[in-house]
């Protein structure tokens, strides 16, 4: 017994004498390919990590040898990379529409009707949703128009955003409750016709008029999107999003679940340019916390080009007449800028 003892005293000692000699990491990856992105881009086959930090790169050996860790993860010569950003994109948005119907990649405006009837019967709402149509992606490169929709959906509304939001598709049903008939006109946006009735397609500032009658996101909706827009995001190694023109309500929400943990992308956000916005953010300067950046304001001078709304100098070759459109004048966006510029924001 007193062998046993001894020897256990010896083993302690031994392996107590080992740590104090390496330094403690949460975390341990070796055996790998470790891209470091540093200015002579160098890669690596070992990391430390500590707190969320980076402590150390190097060989395997090295790494061990100085650090010491319970959780060691031997990658077996797989990549490490930085976590992805993307500097625009609709981070609040694309959780919310993780509810609506996917159109993207879809190759006929048959196909969309299709895909809404089975998400409808899956998910049934009040409105039908869906984005990401492109008629270029079809056989007839044409903007579609409102039949087939109030055939599918006579009594249900529907709206229906084009990839790069700058237009989108309404059946009647959803014009009737906006108030939008064929007199309705609407500054930096329009409403597309042919042979004298509305087709349904709007163009940037007219889908506000439809998508104003949808029913108010809650808070608890957008705090559920966020952290499913999140899971999604992680999944695929984005972890840092510029977050394209947000308001208040939702960047609290963010600064909320920022503090309670649950959200940890780390969010660079422009704001939209409204009264409000400016009284809460914009005027008291920069906001800036570890995981939340407010200190831009998002403008738009003009829409796209798939949706022909961008401003040209000549017409579109298959728009005759049409020279895009502007969303608000000149005036109005030097004011903007001039308020960024006083304020510290971009």
């Amino acid at each position: 017994m007193l062998l046993r003892t001894l020897l256990y005293i010896t083993f302690i000692t031994a392996v107590s004498s080992s740590c104090m000699e390496k330094e403690h990491a949460d975390l341990i990856i070796h055996n790998s390919t470790i891209y470091t992105l540093d200015e002579s881009f160098n890669t690596a086959e070992a990391l430390a990590v500590s707190d969320g930090l980076v402590l150390a790169t190097g060989t395997s050996s090295s790494i061990l040898k100085n650090y010491y860790s319970d959780h060691i993860i031997d990658l077996g010569g797989k990549f490490v990379y930085p976590g992805l950003i993307d500097a625009h994109c609709h981070f609040t948005g694309y959780g919310l529409n993780l509810r609506n119907a996917d159109l993207v990649g879809t190759g006929s405006f048959d196909e969309i009707i299709g895909l809404l009837k089975e998400h409808d019967a899956k998910y049934p709402a009040e409105w039908v949703l869906g984005r990401g149509w492109d008629q270029n992606d079809w056989e007839v490169r044409e903007f579609p128009t409102l039949e087939k929709l109030d055939r599918a959906f006579p009594d249900k509304p529907v709206l229906l955003r084009r990839i790069d939001g700058h237009a989108a598709i309404a059946n009647s049903e959803a014009l009737k409750r906006a108030g939008v008939d064929e007199r309705t006109r609407v500054d930096g946006g329009s409403l597309i016709s042919k042979d004298g009735k509305l087709t349904g397609v709007l163009i940037d500032r007219a889908i506000k008029l439809v998508s104003s009658m949808q029913p108010e996101t809650s808070t608890q909706d957008i705090s559920n999107a966020l952290l499913q827009g999140q899971e999604k995001c992680f999944a695929v190694g984005l972890t840092s999003v510029h977050e394209a023109g947000t308001d208040l309500t939702t960047i609290d929400i963010m600064d909320s679940l920022h503090k309670s943990g649950d959200l940890k992308m780390r969010i660079y956000a422009m704001l939209n340019p409204s009264k409000k916005n400016y009284e809460r953010y914009l005027f008291p300067g920069p906001y800036k916390t570890a995981s939340l950046n407010v200190r831009s304001i998002k403008l738009f001078a003009d829409g796209a080009l798939g949706s022909r709304g961008a401003l040209l100098l000549e017409p579109y070759t298959d728009d005759p007449g049409n020279l895009g459109l502007a969303m608000h004048d000149d005036q109005y966006l030097r004011e903007q800028c001039r308020l960024a510029l006083e304020n510290g924001f971009q």
